[in-house]
């Protein structure tokens, strides 16, 4: 008997087989299976998932304590103010996109808070990839185990040459620097505090200066 092929939406929507020693064998996508999924109906196309090493996975914008599925009013503010400083970056060789997909991988299609990219929007005919982002920002609370964890590995695995998260939790943003590809790391890290000022780059040696008081709620 030959066993029937398992359709990618029959992959998502049911649990794979079990195998050796009761365990179960793991599904991992990319971002052509996640494009079927959106597209026979599987999972909603409404923004509330990424693509994390292959895993669906849902976003964290909550408060600490609050369900998953909410969105805390201070991720909100911060994703926010992060958005106002557009038109500020924004030139003919680079711009600003919050809350949108970077593939880093073919199974890894992080969605961060806010990232500035190489080019124009117009100049882009697919997404863009880790080799079009100056910077990205996270803006952390109850997602800080994720942001500093799976997210911070994905990152320099591919090469961001600057990842900042914008810890709700302490009111400080933790600039990393210098990735390390092969081991998913960061050689080095600094510390802004709440009321420092923090630099994000928008060009090979330009920097964009803004008060952290203009970014936290």
């Amino acid at each position: 008997m030959v066993a029937k092929h398992m359709t990618i939406a029959e992959r998502f929507a049911s649990p794979p087989a079990p195998v050796l020693a009761g365990r179960w064998a793991l599904v991992r996508f990319t971002r052509g299976d996640l494009d079927v999924l959106f597209h026979e109906g599987v999972i909603p196309e409404d923004a509330t998932t990424e693509l994390l090493s292959g895993m669906i996975v849902l976003k964290d914008r909550a408060a600490q304590g609050e369900a998953i599925t909410s969105e805390g009013k201070d991720h909100r503010k911060s994703v926010e103010l992060l958005s106002n400083l557009r038109s500020r970056i924004t030139s003919d060789h680079r711009h600003v996109e919050s809350q949108q997909p970077l593939i880093c991988r073919e199974d890894h299609v992080p969605e961060p808070d806010f990232m500035i990219l190489r080019g124009t929007l117009e100049s882009y005919a697919d997404l863009p990839t880790a080799a079009d982002a100056y910077c990205v920002v996270e803006v952390a609370d109850s997602s800080y185990e994720r942001d500093a964890g799976e997210k911070l590995a994905g990152y320099a695995r591919a090469g961001i040459p600057q990842y900042v998260i914008l810890n709700l939790r302490n009111r400080t943003a933790e600039i990393y620097t210098n990735p390390d590809v092969n081991a998913g790391t960061y050689a080095a890290q600094q510390v802004i505090p709440g009321d420092g000022i923090l630099r994000l780059p928008v060009a090979e040696s330009d920097w964009f200066a803004v008060s952290m008081s203009d970014v936290l709620p």
